[in-house]
């Protein structure tokens, strides 16, 4: 009697079981339909990640609501208000974590992330950019027939790179207001092989010969190159001072900007402290190496972002350099990429950093120690598209710069002497 109760009672639990199944079955059916709940899996997953990894504490109660009402994993990111973490498709992921073989194709232009585009920072002098028009301070909105809106940064920085001799169909946003134009270009790629570190050697009638480095871009081999040019300079007899220019760079690999800034202060010296939640603040400090302490300034402006805030905020808190220029971006964020379930991807935010003195340079950058701008340069160069105000400014940020040299070693001297 006892089992045949027990046998109907599993047989009612199996059919509640099926019918529970059944009805979440065609639950999920009836919505993925309409393109919504299609990523529960990776979705839950990526719950337990943010929670774990994510730079500021998040609730998993609040992700489920925000999955909830979008229906979609990059709805609940957007609930986060951080515009570089960013879910990936399958396509996204795979082209983003796609390893390039030797040198690569692109157009020759340094772009900087802004909300909903790419802002081009510069362009390579003899570059597929340049021949084509491209200008410093357009907008990059869309790359083929894709929004830069619907994809991450990234991505659409690699889709812009590609094999040379190939096509790539940009429009591109100049001025603003009644001055907005949107422009189309069809540019050819090429294999584009850029220097990182450039060294010019200059003459001054009053200080003698001075060098200036620029660093387009943080890279692998950008500690390298610039080692490279420093010992040249150590060799040299005549060679007084040095202008750093970080004007424009976008930024790039952590580790470079750490091994770079190590270039210039004294191993042990702090380049700047990680803030990871859950962690003890990390200090990363600067590596071993021994170049002439020659005097320096540093020139900074508003594209200066990431790695390049990292380099010029540990000179200026270690008062190795004086910094020149406009503050710079302020972007004080990490990433790191993660594979979700099913091929697709994020970029998570998982932590912040202060500069080398602890300074917080949240969303108002690297403060330079002489601000050197042209009141509505900046504006004109984005509003209107034209460059000519700010190629004056930053001719009178490399005199600023000068001068600053000037006073350094004729200060040194009078010091030598007393």
């Amino acid at each position: 009697m006892f089992l045949n109760k027990l046998k109907k009672y599993r047989l009612a639990l199996g059919v509640l079981f099926f019918a529970v199944i059944m009805g979440l079955g065609w639950w999920w059916q009836n919505f993925a339909r309409r393109g919504k709940y299609q990523d529960l899996i990776p979705a839950f997953y990526l719950m337990g990640v943010l929670k774990l990894s994510y730079y500021q504490p998040v609730e998993l109660t609040a992700l489920m609501n925000a999955y909830w009402r979008s229906g979609s994993i990059d709805g609940m990111l957007k609930s986060l208000n951080d515009p570089y973490t960013r879910f990936l498709n399958k396509d996204e992921y795979r082209e983003l974590t796609k390893e390039t073989q030797g040198s690569f194709g692109g157009i020759g232009v340094y772009l900087i992330p802004k909300e909903e585009e790419l802002l081009i920072s510069s362009v390579v002098k003899n570059s597929p950019g340049e021949a084509a028009g491209l200008q410093q301070g357009d907008r990059i909105i869309k790359v083929g027939d894709v929004s830069v809106k619907d994809l991450s940064p990234e991505v659409a920085i690699k889709r812009i790179r590609g094999e040379a001799g190939t096509k790539v169909l940009l429009r591109v946003v100049r001025g603003e207001g009644e001055n907005r134009r949107e422009l189309e270009f069809e540019i050819v790629r090429d294999n584009i092989l850029i220097p990182t570190v450039e060294t010019t050697v200059k003459q001054d009638p009053v200080l003698g010969e001075y060098a200036i480095i620029r660093i387009s871009q943080f890279a692998e081999t950008t500690p390298a190159d610039l080692d490279k040019s420093l010992r040249e300079i150590d060799r040299s007899q005549s060679v007084r001072g040095i202008i750093l220019d970080l004007r424009s760079n976008p930024g790039g690999s952590l580790d470079a900007a750490v091994k770079v800034t190590s270039h210039f202060i004294p191993e042990g010296t702090p380049v700047l402290h990680i803030q990871r939640r859950g962690f003890p603040v990390q200090k990363i400090s600067a590596g071993r190496y021994q170049h002439k302490q020659l005097p320096m300034a540093v020139l900074v402006n508003n594209w200066s972002a990431s790695a390049a805030e990292i380099v010029s905020g540990a000179l200026k808190d270690q008062e190795r350099a004086v910094l020149i220029g406009s503050p710079t971006f302020g972007k004080d964020l990490i990433q790191e990429v993660k594979r979700l379930p099913g091929g697709t991807g994020v970029t998570i935010t998982i932590a912040s950093y202060l500069t080398s003195g602890k300074v917080n340079i949240h969303k108002r950058g690297v403060q330079p120690d002489k601000v050197v701008e042209i009141p509505g340069a900046m504006d004109r160069l984005l509003k209107e598209g034209d460059p000519e105000l700010f190629f004056k400014m930053q001719k009178l940020q490399e005199e600023e710069a000068l001068k600053v040299l000037r006073d350094q070693v004729s200060g040194a001297a009078l010091k030598k002497a007393g």
